[in-house]
Protein backbone atom coordinates (compact mmCIF):
# COMPACT_ATOMS: atom_id res chain seq x y z
CA UNK A 1 0.00 0.00 0.00
CA UNK A 2 1.32 3.72 -1.02
CA UNK A 3 2.62 5.76 1.79
CA UNK A 4 0.47 9.04 2.37
CA UNK A 5 3.82 10.98 1.28
CA UNK A 6 4.46 9.36 -2.13
CA UNK A 7 0.62 10.23 -2.90
CA UNK A 8 0.97 13.59 -1.96
CA UNK A 9 3.85 14.11 -4.07
CA UNK A 10 1.82 12.20 -7.21
CA UNK A 11 -1.42 14.43 -6.78
CA UNK A 12 1.33 17.80 -6.64
CA UNK A 13 3.19 16.44 -9.82
CA UNK A 14 -0.42 16.24 -11.77
CA UNK A 15 -1.29 19.19 -10.44
CA UNK A 16 1.94 21.10 -11.49
CA UNK A 17 1.43 19.46 -15.65
CA UNK A 18 -2.49 20.72 -15.91
CA UNK A 19 -1.03 24.02 -14.74
CA UNK A 20 0.87 24.13 -17.41
CA UNK A 21 -1.33 22.25 -19.76
CA UNK A 22 -4.42 24.80 -19.19
CA UNK A 23 -1.99 28.37 -20.08
CA UNK A 24 -0.89 26.69 -23.15
CA UNK A 25 -4.19 25.66 -24.55
CA UNK A 26 -5.79 29.07 -23.51
CA UNK A 27 -3.11 30.51 -25.64
CA UNK A 28 -3.82 28.06 -29.05
CA UNK A 29 -7.22 29.02 -29.00
CA UNK A 30 -7.01 33.01 -28.61
CA UNK A 31 -3.98 33.15 -31.05
CA UNK A 32 -6.30 30.89 -33.61
CA UNK A 33 -8.04 34.19 -35.59
CA UNK A 34 -11.76 34.10 -35.30
CA UNK A 35 -12.46 35.32 -39.02
CA UNK A 36 -9.38 34.05 -41.48
CA UNK A 37 -9.09 36.32 -44.45
CA UNK A 38 -9.93 34.54 -47.70
CA UNK A 39 -7.09 33.74 -50.02
CA UNK A 40 -5.78 36.50 -52.34
CA UNK A 41 -7.11 35.60 -56.09
CA UNK A 42 -4.35 34.14 -58.17
CA UNK A 43 -4.09 35.72 -61.51
CA UNK A 44 -2.18 35.09 -64.96
CA UNK A 45 -1.76 35.77 -68.35
CA UNK A 46 -1.26 33.97 -72.04
CA UNK A 47 -0.46 35.26 -75.46
CA UNK A 48 -2.69 34.35 -78.34
CA UNK A 49 -1.31 35.09 -82.00
CA UNK A 50 -2.28 33.37 -85.01
CA UNK A 51 -1.48 33.39 -89.05
CA UNK A 52 2.44 34.33 -88.60
CA UNK A 53 4.27 34.27 -90.63
CA UNK A 54 3.25 33.63 -94.03
CA UNK A 55 5.50 34.56 -96.13
CA UNK A 56 9.99 34.53 -95.89
CA UNK A 57 9.94 38.06 -95.20
CA UNK A 58 7.60 37.98 -91.95
CA UNK A 59 10.20 35.74 -90.47
CA UNK A 60 12.41 38.71 -89.16
CA UNK A 61 8.82 40.53 -87.82
CA UNK A 62 7.38 37.21 -86.50
CA UNK A 63 10.86 36.89 -84.19
CA UNK A 64 10.61 40.37 -82.87
CA UNK A 65 6.69 39.44 -81.79
CA UNK A 66 7.65 36.11 -80.39
CA UNK A 67 10.32 38.20 -78.43
CA UNK A 68 8.36 41.00 -77.39
CA UNK A 69 5.30 38.32 -75.94
CA UNK A 70 8.41 36.75 -74.10
CA UNK A 71 9.24 39.69 -72.21
CA UNK A 72 5.42 40.25 -70.54
CA UNK A 73 6.09 36.13 -69.36
CA UNK A 74 3.45 34.81 -70.33
CA UNK A 75 2.14 31.34 -68.28
CA UNK A 76 2.27 29.98 -71.81
CA UNK A 77 1.40 31.29 -75.66
CA UNK A 78 -0.69 29.66 -77.98
CA UNK A 79 -0.73 29.89 -82.12
CA UNK A 80 -3.79 29.52 -83.75
CA UNK A 81 -2.45 28.01 -87.35
CA UNK A 82 -1.49 28.74 -90.42
CA UNK A 83 2.00 29.35 -89.62
CA UNK A 84 3.06 29.48 -93.85
CA UNK A 85 1.25 30.67 -96.04
CA UNK A 86 -1.52 29.73 -98.61
CA UNK A 87 1.05 29.73 -101.58
CA UNK A 88 3.80 28.66 -99.90
CA UNK A 89 5.43 25.35 -99.68
CA UNK A 90 4.36 22.45 -97.38
CA UNK A 91 8.13 20.99 -98.20
CA UNK A 92 9.53 19.32 -94.86
CA UNK A 93 12.32 22.07 -94.62
CA UNK A 94 9.99 24.84 -95.15
CA UNK A 95 7.79 23.33 -91.68
CA UNK A 96 11.20 22.67 -89.88
CA UNK A 97 12.38 25.95 -90.56
CA UNK A 98 9.00 27.44 -88.33
CA UNK A 99 9.03 24.72 -86.03
CA UNK A 100 12.46 25.91 -85.09
CA UNK A 101 11.34 29.40 -84.84
CA UNK A 102 8.41 28.82 -82.54
CA UNK A 103 10.33 26.47 -80.70
CA UNK A 104 12.91 29.42 -79.61
CA UNK A 105 10.21 30.71 -77.47
CA UNK A 106 11.47 30.91 -73.88
CA UNK A 107 7.39 30.51 -72.88
CA UNK A 108 5.54 26.80 -73.15
CA UNK A 109 3.87 27.18 -76.74
CA UNK A 110 1.07 25.20 -77.90
CA UNK A 111 0.49 25.10 -81.93
CA UNK A 112 -2.58 24.37 -83.35
CA UNK A 113 -2.39 23.41 -87.44
CA UNK A 114 -4.34 25.44 -90.05
CA UNK A 115 -5.67 24.52 -93.24
CA UNK A 116 -2.49 26.84 -94.74
CA UNK A 117 -0.22 24.32 -93.19
CA UNK A 118 -2.01 20.75 -94.79
CA UNK A 119 -5.62 20.61 -96.12
CA UNK A 120 -4.52 23.18 -98.67
CA UNK A 121 -1.15 21.54 -99.46
CA UNK A 122 -2.31 20.29 -102.76
CA UNK A 123 -2.78 23.46 -104.49
CA UNK A 124 -0.23 23.94 -106.68
CA UNK A 125 1.93 26.22 -105.63
CA UNK A 126 2.07 24.79 -102.66
CA UNK A 127 3.64 21.82 -104.19
CA UNK A 128 0.70 19.04 -104.59
CA UNK A 129 1.18 17.47 -101.48
CA UNK A 130 -1.44 15.22 -100.23
CA UNK A 131 -3.27 16.88 -97.37
CA UNK A 132 -3.31 14.28 -94.96
CA UNK A 133 0.06 12.85 -95.45
CA UNK A 134 1.30 16.48 -94.37
CA UNK A 135 -1.43 16.87 -91.33
CA UNK A 136 0.85 13.50 -90.31
CA UNK A 137 4.05 15.22 -90.80
CA UNK A 138 2.66 18.19 -88.58
CA UNK A 139 2.12 15.82 -86.37
CA UNK A 140 5.39 13.71 -85.99
CA UNK A 141 7.08 17.41 -86.36
CA UNK A 142 4.98 19.79 -83.92
CA UNK A 143 4.08 16.96 -81.07
CA UNK A 144 6.49 14.05 -80.32
CA UNK A 145 5.88 13.49 -77.38
CA UNK A 146 3.37 15.24 -74.51
CA UNK A 147 5.23 18.31 -74.19
CA UNK A 148 4.31 21.94 -75.37
CA UNK A 149 6.98 23.65 -77.63
CA UNK A 150 9.48 26.38 -75.64
CA UNK A 151 12.28 26.36 -74.04
CA UNK A 152 10.31 25.83 -70.64
CA UNK A 153 7.65 23.41 -72.05
CA UNK A 154 5.06 22.29 -69.81
CA UNK A 155 3.24 18.90 -70.13
CA UNK A 156 -0.48 18.64 -71.43
CA UNK A 157 -3.45 16.20 -72.62
CA UNK A 158 -3.65 14.93 -76.02
CA UNK A 159 -6.27 12.76 -77.19
CA UNK A 160 -4.28 10.86 -78.94
CA UNK A 161 -3.88 9.08 -74.99
CA UNK A 162 -7.04 7.50 -76.49
CA UNK A 163 -7.32 4.66 -78.16
CA UNK A 164 -9.94 5.48 -80.05
CA UNK A 165 -8.16 8.97 -81.33
CA UNK A 166 -4.57 7.83 -81.48
CA UNK A 167 -3.77 9.78 -83.86
CA UNK A 168 -5.57 13.34 -82.94
CA UNK A 169 -2.17 14.52 -81.25
CA UNK A 170 -3.13 18.06 -81.89
CA UNK A 171 -6.48 18.14 -79.92
CA UNK A 172 -4.75 18.61 -76.18
CA UNK A 173 -6.04 19.69 -72.77
CA UNK A 174 -4.53 21.59 -69.96
CA UNK A 175 -5.89 23.58 -66.49
CA UNK A 176 -4.01 26.50 -65.26
CA UNK A 177 -5.67 27.79 -62.02
CA UNK A 178 -8.56 25.71 -61.76
CA UNK A 179 -9.15 26.92 -65.30
CA UNK A 180 -9.78 24.15 -68.57
CA UNK A 181 -7.75 24.87 -71.98
CA UNK A 182 -8.85 22.99 -74.74
CA UNK A 183 -7.31 22.93 -78.53
CA UNK A 184 -9.07 21.54 -81.37
CA UNK A 185 -8.30 20.26 -85.02
CA UNK A 186 -10.70 23.13 -87.05
CA UNK A 187 -9.13 24.19 -90.35
CA UNK A 188 -10.46 27.22 -92.38
CA UNK A 189 -11.97 26.43 -95.49
CA UNK A 190 -15.16 25.02 -94.64
CA UNK A 191 -13.37 22.58 -92.34
CA UNK A 192 -11.89 21.16 -95.08
CA UNK A 193 -15.46 19.45 -95.78
CA UNK A 194 -15.10 17.81 -99.92
CA UNK A 195 -18.07 18.47 -101.97
CA UNK A 196 -17.77 15.74 -104.31
CA UNK A 197 -19.48 12.70 -103.86
CA UNK A 198 -18.81 9.49 -101.63
CA UNK A 199 -17.85 9.58 -98.27
CA UNK A 200 -16.01 12.73 -96.44
CA UNK A 201 -13.58 10.03 -94.44
CA UNK A 202 -10.76 13.01 -93.11
CA UNK A 203 -14.02 15.38 -92.00
CA UNK A 204 -15.84 12.71 -90.39
CA UNK A 205 -13.73 11.14 -88.68
CA UNK A 206 -12.22 14.38 -87.00
CA UNK A 207 -15.44 15.99 -86.41
CA UNK A 208 -16.01 12.89 -84.53
CA UNK A 209 -13.23 13.06 -82.72
CA UNK A 210 -13.61 17.08 -81.85
CA UNK A 211 -17.07 16.70 -80.80
CA UNK A 212 -15.99 13.93 -78.11
CA UNK A 213 -12.77 15.87 -77.06
CA UNK A 214 -15.07 18.99 -76.45
CA UNK A 215 -17.83 16.94 -74.69
CA UNK A 216 -15.07 15.56 -72.81
CA UNK A 217 -13.30 19.07 -71.94
CA UNK A 218 -16.85 19.99 -70.05
CA UNK A 219 -17.49 16.84 -68.36
CA UNK A 220 -14.35 17.65 -66.99
CA UNK A 221 -15.30 21.01 -66.10
CA UNK A 222 -18.61 20.44 -64.71
CA UNK A 223 -16.83 17.70 -62.27
CA UNK A 224 -14.32 19.92 -61.02
CA UNK A 225 -16.48 22.87 -60.85
CA UNK A 226 -14.07 25.21 -62.95
CA UNK A 227 -14.22 28.78 -62.93
CA UNK A 228 -13.74 28.50 -67.18
CA UNK A 229 -13.56 26.98 -70.23
CA UNK A 230 -11.12 28.19 -72.75
CA UNK A 231 -11.20 26.81 -76.18
CA UNK A 232 -9.07 27.16 -79.35
CA UNK A 233 -8.77 26.81 -83.04
CA UNK A 234 -8.08 28.18 -86.06
CA UNK A 235 -10.99 28.57 -87.98
CA UNK A 236 -13.88 31.16 -88.08
CA UNK A 237 -16.77 29.20 -87.47
CA UNK A 238 -19.40 31.76 -89.53
CA UNK A 239 -21.63 32.48 -86.11
CA UNK A 240 -23.01 34.79 -88.25
CA UNK A 241 -24.62 33.06 -91.03
CA UNK A 242 -28.14 32.19 -89.55
CA UNK A 243 -27.41 28.76 -88.11
CA UNK A 244 -29.37 29.21 -85.18
CA UNK A 245 -32.50 28.70 -87.30
CA UNK A 246 -31.65 26.60 -89.72
CA UNK A 247 -33.29 23.48 -90.23
CA UNK A 248 -31.31 20.14 -90.58
CA UNK A 249 -30.17 19.65 -94.43
CA UNK A 250 -32.41 17.10 -96.16
CA UNK A 251 -31.21 15.07 -99.38
CA UNK A 252 -33.12 16.86 -101.82
CA UNK A 253 -31.10 19.91 -100.94
CA UNK A 254 -28.09 17.68 -101.87
CA UNK A 255 -29.28 16.88 -104.66
CA UNK A 256 -30.76 20.32 -105.70
CA UNK A 257 -27.37 22.05 -104.29
CA UNK A 258 -29.55 24.71 -103.20
CA UNK A 259 -28.04 24.98 -99.84
CA UNK A 260 -24.19 24.90 -99.26
CA UNK A 261 -23.42 22.20 -96.59
CA UNK A 262 -21.60 23.87 -93.31
CA UNK A 263 -18.46 22.18 -92.11
CA UNK A 264 -18.89 24.08 -88.95
CA UNK A 265 -22.40 23.57 -88.01
CA UNK A 266 -22.43 20.16 -86.10
CA UNK A 267 -19.63 22.54 -83.61
CA UNK A 268 -21.47 25.64 -82.83
CA UNK A 269 -24.54 23.07 -82.17
CA UNK A 270 -22.85 21.54 -79.81
CA UNK A 271 -21.03 24.54 -78.29
CA UNK A 272 -24.58 25.93 -77.98
CA UNK A 273 -25.84 22.50 -76.17
CA UNK A 274 -22.55 22.06 -73.72
CA UNK A 275 -22.32 25.79 -72.65
CA UNK A 276 -25.82 25.86 -71.76
CA UNK A 277 -25.05 23.09 -69.42
CA UNK A 278 -22.25 25.22 -67.86
CA UNK A 279 -22.37 27.43 -65.20
CA UNK A 280 -19.01 29.38 -65.70
CA UNK A 281 -17.42 31.32 -68.26
CA UNK A 282 -16.61 30.15 -71.80
CA UNK A 283 -13.79 31.93 -74.14
CA UNK A 284 -13.79 30.91 -77.89
CA UNK A 285 -11.03 32.24 -79.35
CA UNK A 286 -9.63 31.97 -83.09
CA UNK A 287 -8.09 32.91 -85.80
CA UNK A 288 -8.73 32.66 -89.91
CA UNK A 289 -8.45 36.39 -90.20
CA UNK A 290 -5.98 39.59 -89.66
CA UNK A 291 -8.21 41.75 -87.62
CA UNK A 292 -9.04 41.50 -84.06
CA UNK A 293 -12.90 41.11 -82.60
CA UNK A 294 -14.75 39.95 -79.79
CA UNK A 295 -18.03 39.60 -79.67
CA UNK A 296 -20.63 37.13 -77.92
CA UNK A 297 -21.48 34.49 -80.66
CA UNK A 298 -24.22 31.71 -79.46
CA UNK A 299 -27.23 32.92 -79.81
CA UNK A 300 -30.39 31.08 -79.05
CA UNK A 301 -33.39 30.48 -81.59
CA UNK A 302 -35.00 33.37 -80.84
CA UNK A 303 -31.82 35.41 -81.86
CA UNK A 304 -30.84 36.16 -77.88
CA UNK A 305 -27.38 36.21 -77.35
CA UNK A 306 -25.70 33.79 -74.42
CA UNK A 307 -24.51 36.50 -71.93
CA UNK A 308 -21.44 34.41 -70.37
CA UNK A 309 -19.82 32.84 -73.80
CA UNK A 310 -17.34 35.13 -75.71
CA UNK A 311 -15.63 34.64 -78.44
CA UNK A 312 -11.80 36.60 -79.50
CA UNK A 313 -10.47 36.95 -83.02
CA UNK A 314 -6.49 37.40 -82.75
CA UNK A 315 -4.60 39.44 -85.23
CA UNK A 316 -2.02 38.00 -88.02
CA UNK A 317 -1.07 38.69 -91.13
CA UNK A 318 0.17 41.81 -92.25
CA UNK A 319 -0.59 42.84 -88.78
CA UNK A 320 2.47 41.65 -87.06
CA UNK A 321 3.17 43.89 -84.59
CA UNK A 322 -0.03 42.91 -82.57
CA UNK A 323 -1.25 40.03 -79.98
CA UNK A 324 -4.02 39.18 -77.69
CA UNK A 325 -3.33 39.43 -74.58
CA UNK A 326 -6.04 37.22 -71.62
CA UNK A 327 -5.68 38.02 -68.19
CA UNK A 328 -7.25 35.58 -65.69
CA UNK A 329 -7.89 36.32 -62.00
CA UNK A 330 -9.13 33.74 -60.01
CA UNK A 331 -12.37 34.71 -57.86
CA UNK A 332 -13.01 37.82 -60.54
CA UNK A 333 -16.27 38.50 -62.12
CA UNK A 334 -15.10 38.93 -65.34
CA UNK A 335 -13.07 36.23 -64.85
CA UNK A 336 -11.34 36.81 -68.52
CA UNK A 337 -10.13 40.22 -69.78
CA UNK A 338 -9.37 39.99 -73.30
CA UNK A 339 -6.90 43.44 -74.63
CA UNK A 340 -5.14 43.83 -77.92
CA UNK A 341 -1.66 44.53 -77.04
CA UNK A 342 1.30 46.03 -79.73
CA UNK A 343 4.78 45.80 -79.95
CA UNK A 344 6.27 48.55 -77.64
CA UNK A 345 3.16 50.55 -77.05
CA UNK A 346 -0.51 49.95 -75.03
CA UNK A 347 -3.26 49.78 -77.04
CA UNK A 348 -5.27 52.66 -77.92
CA UNK A 349 -8.49 53.10 -76.18
CA UNK A 350 -11.28 51.66 -78.96
CA UNK A 351 -8.87 48.47 -78.96
CA UNK A 352 -9.59 47.37 -75.52
CA UNK A 353 -12.84 45.30 -75.79
CA UNK A 354 -15.14 44.73 -73.49
CA UNK A 355 -13.90 41.55 -70.95
CA UNK A 356 -15.99 38.38 -71.05
CA UNK A 357 -18.81 38.26 -68.44
CA UNK A 358 -18.76 34.98 -65.73
CA UNK A 359 -20.37 33.82 -63.19
CA UNK A 360 -18.60 32.88 -60.01
CA UNK A 361 -17.60 29.26 -59.07
CA UNK A 362 -19.57 27.36 -57.04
Amino acid sequence: MPRPGSISRTLKGIAIVLAMLVPAAGMAATSAPKDPKPAAPSSFTFAIIGNVPERADEEGPARTLLDAIDAEHPAFVVHLGNLKGRDESCADTLLEARHDLLNSLSAPLIYIPGDHDWSDCQRPAAGRFDPIERLLRLRELFYPDDNTLGQRAMTIMRQSDQVKFRSYRENTRWETDGVLFVTLNVPGDNNNYKTAGGRNGEYEDRLEANRQWLARAFGVARQRKAPGVVIMMQADPLFEDGWERRRAPNLLDGLLRRRPHDGYLALKRQLRTLTRDYDGAVLLIHGASQTFLLDRPLKDEDGRPDPHVMRARTYGSPTLDQWLEVSVTSGRTPLFHVRGRRIASEPPPEAVPTPVQSIPAQ
